[in-house]
């Protein structure tokens, strides 16, 4: 039920998503520093960044899962080593 529940919420942000798009095809004009500018579309300006944030923030769970797995693999060794012990 989970997975279809994600299902569900993915395809749900997708579909805004081109709708957005689809409704802000307009050009707009970025400014960088020195005076360098671009055009950009507006959809462009928006999902760009968030998928960006989506990727970084999978990059950081990842990186905190395998924390998480050394230190259950850790704290799992010192028990059977106090189970030893104590045995």
């Amino acid at each position: 039920m989970k997975i279809f529940l994600n299902t569900c919420c993915i395809v749900a942000v997708l579909i805004s998503l081109v709708y957005f798009a689809m409704q802000n095809s307009q050009a707009v004009t970025v400014t960088y520093y020195n005076g360098m500018s671009d055009t950009f579309p507006i959809w462009g300006i928006v999902i760009i960044p968030f998928f960006v944030g989506v990727v970084v923030g999978n990059l950081l769970d990842v990186i905190q899962r395998f924390r998480l797995s050394r230190a259950v693999k850790k704290l799992r060794r010192e028990l059977q080593q106090q189970n030893k012990t104590h045995s």
